[in-house]
């Protein structure tokens, strides 16, 4: 008996050994994952990708998951996303990831490493769509009431950083949100930057009474406008409206919205089924793969340009001596000795030239070429966004990171691994690999808590034609030397002049349409490599980096208008106009790390003007 039950706790100490360590190995269990707002991606943007993790182990977690698109093949594709988290035992944990997202649905995986173990898991995205996410926000306890066509999103997980809203289109909400005082500032720039937001009065059927710290929700006149946004105080309750009359609410007269005015086509008018989302295509869009371009276009002027024609000059130079020169001095000469110690000297001397010529016949600072826009925030913070290309000569390993808060990091790559991960947040900064003699795009969205651009209406006068005067006060808080300043109003944009401390119309202006539609990234000089060779450069002339051709890149940018409402009759709301000024980019907004040498950038400031107490 005793012999038996001794094999009984050899046959069971290896199994006992493998049901630990499989418990180990599984401590971490991902339970839901939501893609965007809605679990429907908007393509060619950032969006939230929100992660519910549970730590079942009576051990706390602590350490760094990433997440990282993959190929089919299982290849890691674009750079990785990693946050540092703390989960207790036995509890639940919302992490948060802000991918870039192309019109592709691949593989994504989850990875992180416990005690000493790596583990990951895998989930298929849904297909990125063209439009943006219509949103009910709930609070978690009333994820289960249900508004056919809307779906609900849980206000504990709204992103707190303001540029993972940019795929949020419109938002209906009947309750006072409980946030942080991140969320509620990410919630009320979403608003600025042109979130359609519905309010109804709650569930007692009162209308909603926002404290101070909710300052536009305040206002009860409907429409109430918010720098590119829009309120709607509705006196209903969401409880006594049906689908067909929601949607009505909902999908109200252009007219009043912020956004541009188009004209609409009879043929593509919603449905009563289709509550939240019209029909578009991609082939009615003009512009969806732009962020990628303009990194593209932005590499062709930042990466290091080696100088061919000296290295071909000096290898026709080293072919002669080593050809012709020795056969003539092994010919006529007889002095071996002396023969093979020239040949030895004179071969470690033009090693020592193809060396150094390699390395020094580029520009030897490491540069960098930004486009930025900055949206001006009525409490004098600006919202950034960034797309730059680093050049680095000696290559290595960089920490990328920025002054301000609220940083989110993409390398918009959808088709190669990029060496690195970043991090979002206050302290979110991004760490990549970058080759000798090589360079590296990133995008960038930032808040800082800074003034750069100050202005005052002083006076303002239009027609029916459009606008005939305007100017606007100078305060301290401005560029000292701009480059253009121009005032979008109606369907043109202004041209304005700089005079004794005062922006003012200068009597020139163009459609805005034409603008809109204009892409300098089709020169060739941009998308082509001028050459006859992979390694010859006929022509070495420099690629422009000014504020003319890339002035309508930044305009589109700055207005921040969808594909789908670009047409010939697009105009702009008659309550409100928008100043825009472009200049060189300060140094306060280039990266803090690594050291940058030689640094050029444009910005473009966008600040909105009232024109009206109706649209103030």
């Amino acid at each position: 008996m005793d012999l038996a039950n001794s094999y009984m706790k050899w046959l069971l100490a290896p199994l006992i050994f493998v049901a630990v360590n499989e418990q180990v190995a599984e401590a971490i269990e991902i339970h839901d994952i939501r893609w965007g707002f809605n679990d429907r991606l908007t393509a060619f943007h950032i969006n939230p990708v929100t992660v519910l993790i549970e730590n079942p182990d009576p051990e706390p977690f602590e350490g760094e998951v990433q997440f990282h698109q993959e190929s089919f093949r299982g290849q890691q594709i674009d750079i990785a996303l990693a946050t540092n988290i703390y989960i207790a035992p036995f509890e639940k944990k919302w992490i948060q990831y802000y991918p870039y997202f192309t019109d592709f649905n691949g593989n994504w995986r989850l990875s992180w490493t416990q005690n000493e173990m790596k583990h990951s898991q895998t989930f298929l995205a849904p297909r990125p769509i063209p439009e943006k996410s219509i949103i009910q926000l709930v609070t978690p306890e009333n994820l289960n009431t249900v508004i056919s066509g809307v779906k609900q999103f849980p206000e504990d997980i709204f992103p707190p950083l303001s540029g993972a809203t940019d795929v949020l289109q419109t938002m209906i909400l009947d309750h006072i949100p409980r946030w942080e005082k991140t969320r509620r500032e990410a919630f009320l720039d979403w608003i600025h930057s042109g979130g359609i937001l519905h309010l109804f009065n709650n569930s007692n059927g009162d209308p909603l009474l926002f404290p101070d710290s909710f300052g536009p929700l305040k206002r009860q006149t409907s429409p109430a406008y918010y720098g590119n946004g829009v309120i709607y105080f509705h006196q209903h309750k969401l409880s006594d409206l049906s689908p067909t009359e929601l949607k009505q609410l909902i999908n109200i007269d252009t007219h009043n919205s912020v956004n541009p005015k188009i004209e609409i086509n009879r043929d593509n008018q919603i449905s009563g089924t289709d509550l939240a989302y019209p029909s578009s295509t991609y082939r009615n869009t003009y512009y969806q793969n732009f962020d990628e371009e303009l990194l593209a276009t932005l590499t062709e002027i930042s990466k290091p340009q080696q100088i061919w024609y000296l290295i071909f000059l000096l290898s026709f130079i080293y072919l002669i001596i080593v050809g012709p020169v020795y056969y003539l001095i092994t010919k006529y000469s007889k002095q071996y000795r002396t023969f093979y110690i020239i040949y030895g000297l004179s071969t470690l001397l033009f090693c020592f030239i193809f060396l150094f010529v390699g390395q020094y016949s580029t520009n030897q600072t490491s540069q960098i070429h930004s486009l930025i826009v900055a949206e001006i925030l009525p409490d004098q913070k600006i919202n950034i966004s960034e797309w730059s290309s680093l050049g680095i000569v000696s290559g290595g390993n960089f920490k990328i990171s920025h002054a301000g808060e609220s940083h989110i990091y993409s390398t918009c790559q959808p088709y190669s691994k990029v060496n690195g991960f970043t991090t979002s947040g206050n302290n979110g900064h991004i760490q990549i690999d970058i080759p000798p003699n090589s360079f590296r795009t990133y995008f960038h969205r930032a808040r800082i808590s800074k003034s750069l651009l100050d202005t005052n209406l002083a006076s303002f006068l239009a027609n029916e034609s459009g606008l005939e005067a305007l100017s606007l006060d100078i305060r301290k808080e401005f560029p000292q030397q701009i480059e253009q300043a121009h005032f979008v109003f109606g369907s043109k944009i202004y041209e304005l002049s700089e005079e004794n401390n005062q922006l003012i119309y200068s009597g020139k202006s163009r459609k805005l349409f034409p603008l809109l539609i204009e892409n300098p990234l089709f020169d060739t000089r941009y998308i082509k490599t001028n050459r006859f060779l992979p390694f010859v450069r006929p022509t070495d002339k420099k690629q422009e980096f000014s504020s003319e051709q890339f002035f309508p890149i930044l305009v589109q940018k700055s207005l921040n208008v969808s594909s789908d409402k670009i047409n010939q009759n697009i105009s702009w709301p008659d309550h409100r106009g928008k100043l825009l000024v472009v200049a060189k980019a300060p140094d306060s907004l280039f990266p803090e790390t690594p050291e940058i040498f030689k640094k050029e950038g444009l910005i473009i400031y966008s600040i909105d003007i009232p024109l009206s107490e109706h649209g103030g």
